[in-house]
């Protein structure tokens, strides 16, 4: 047999079986179009070596991630009650987001309640951070009262130097604030709080020169510090400079000798008179008449008014209450 005959024969058989395997294969390959595709490659390759022929057949698949639907997140639904439970306002949160608690207007929850008592927003009884339940959130409140007790006890002055006084003045604020757990009622506990602020209260007018600037007499409206609504009024009266009989701005001993020569000339003569105003300034002990006993005050009064620090006036010395039977 010729050799070159067989030699020719093989590779011819080698080259079908090569050619039915990559028609076998390319038929066996299928694709899946919900889940992965298959591609099938077929790579022949052929070496001869004098008489050897080799074929070598390779084949890569590929595969793709599946594709997922998106999710819609759960919304919250968020309401804020006013202090009566009475709806205020209603928000929807998705689930994680924040609960904005300045989109609420607590404002509106400020009123007054009478006069003197003012009611305003104080907090939430619940602050959740995040929407992860629907939530009923109520308001709590803080009420601030003010009680007025018993008004100054300085009605009388005997100059316009200085300011009206409003020693003996009683006014406090009871502050009663919610907080946010309940009784066994049902109904949020409550915690008091009163405070003094007598101190802290104004007159109207405040200066005693601006009080009687017309008259002896005048009317003092007294106001809590930052308020324009009042809590008491009540009159004052000037015995204006009493005990300067000379009328030079001083009580001293000049006007005790005055007053005690005018008394002297006066027991001595029937004749020696003095102005009315002389005697206003003069009768210090307010008994109707001019004497020894007012020189008496006005010296005591200086000595003791010049080396005192205190403030001290006539009612320092004396018992106007008593002497004029009125109050």
């Amino acid at each position: 047999m010729n050799i070159k005959s067989i030699v020719s024969a093989v590779i011819s058989a080698v080259f079908v079986s090569a050619a039915g395997l990559a028609v076998f294969t390319a038929g066996s390959a299928t694709t899946n179009s919900g889940t992965n595709a298959i591609a099938a490659t077929t790579v022949n390759t052929t070496k001869s070596s004098g008489t050897t022929t080799s074929l070598t057949t390779e084949t890569t698949t590929a595969t793709t991630e599946p594709t997922t639907e998106p999710t819609t997140l759960k919304t919250y639904i968020i309401k804020f009650l006013d202090f009566d439970g009475k709806l205020m306002k209603t928000v929807e949160v998705e689930e994680g987001d924040p609960i904005n608690y300045k989109s609420v207007d607590t404002s509106s929850l400020h009123k007054h309640l009478g006069v003197n008592t003012e009611q305003d927003f104080y907090a939430w009884d619940i602050t959740p951070s995040f929407a992860d339940n629907d939530y009923t959130i109520h308001a709590l409140s803080q009420t601030a009262t003010i009680t007025f007790k018993n008004s100054p006890k300085k009605y009388r002055y005997f100059s316009t130097k200085g300011n009206v006084i409003l020693d003996g003045l009683e006014v406090s604020v009871k502050k009663t604030v919610q907080k946010p757990e309940k009784d066994k009622n049902g109904n949020y506990i409550t915690e008091e709080n009163v405070v003094d602020i007598s101190a802290s209260c104004k007159a109207s007018p405040s200066s005693l020169s601006e009080a009687f600037a017309k008259s002896d007499k005048a009317t003092i409206t007294v106001y809590p510090l930052g308020d324009t609504k009042s809590l008491c009024q009540f009159d004052i009266v000037c015995y204006r400079d009493l005990g300067d009989v000379n009328e030079d701005g001083y009580i001293n001993s000049v006007d005790a000798s005055a007053v005690l020569n005018a008394y002297a000339n006066m027991a001595a003569s029937k004749n020696y008179t003095v102005s009315d105003k002389f005697i206003k300034l003069a009768d210090v002990n307010m008994d109707g008449a001019v004497n020894a006993r007012d020189a008496s005050y006005i010296l005591n009064y200086y000595a003791k008014t010049s080396t005192s620090k205190e403030f001290m006036d006539w009612e320092s010395f004396l018992d106007y209450d008593k002497i004029l039977g009125t109050k």
